[in-house]
């Protein structure tokens, strides 16, 4: 008798642990945009001296997410600066992230990943980056990665996203890509500035929508 008490026990937490698992992974929803009839803020194509242009979805973009990708150009230079906005369940943002997806397509890590801070309006965001290379027919491509993630308007660079945010109903990540030029410290100052725009509007873009946009707690339709 106590060894079936104990066999059913083991059954209720492996049981426990899957419907845990499909949840986590959205195995059986749908496309998240469709269920939850949200999209992303709204933000401006002109930011300061930066124009940006809307860019289409990567033919291996999660289809249950929400995916917004830019180009941004400085008008009086040549530099770009790429931004990637990803919505949806957490356990499906919180993973695919640079270290994995660029690595596993030819490009090298040139020095360690580490947490970056980016200060903007009294606040603090924190952001994991890398230098990646990759050599090409073209020539050698250098460029910077910075990416985090967000539930509401902290940006975090959690050890393990996975687990940190599990069980959340809504995540945002962020990329920010940006090539890499040693031999010019002022691009590195506008792509810097650039950041603490972009982060600005997505606070504004956020409060413009929900007042109470800061609460962790409150995501009301419209929010995405």
């Amino acid at each position: 008798m106590r060894s079936f008490g104990i066999s059913l026990a083991l059954a209720a937490i492996l049981v426990a642990l899957g419907v845990y698992h499909g949840l986590a992974t959205d195995r059986w929803a749908n496309s998240w945009s469709e269920n939850s009839g949200q999209s992303l803020p709204q933000l401006p194509m002109t930011l300061g001296e930066w124009s940006g242009e809307t860019l289409p979805r990567l033919d291996d973009d999660d289809l249950k997410t929400v995916v917004e990708n830019r180009r941004y150009r400085h008008r009086s230079s040549d530099a770009w600066i790429l931004t990637s906005l990803t919505a949806g369940r957490s356990g499906r943002v919180s993973i695919h992230n640079p270290e994995n997806c660029y690595l596993g397509n030819g490009y090298q890590v040139v020095d360690s990943i580490r947490v970056e801070t980016v200060v903007y309006g009294g606040r603090e965001a924190r952001f994991w980056t890398g230098h990646f290379q990759k050599k090409k027919p073209t020539g050698m491509e250098s460029i910077r990665i910075y990416w985090g993630w967000t539930e509401h308007t902290d940006w975090l660079a959690p050890e393990h996203p996975r687990l940190f945010f599990a069980g959340k109903p809504r995540l945002y990540k962020l990329y920010f890509i940006h090539p890499v030029d040693g031999m010019n410290s002022n691009q590195d100052t506008m792509y810097r500035e650039f950041m603490v725009d972009f982060l600005t509007a997505w606070d504004q873009s956020l409060k413009s929508v929900v007042p109470s946009a800061r609460r962790s707690d409150d995501f009301s339709p419209g929010r995405e």
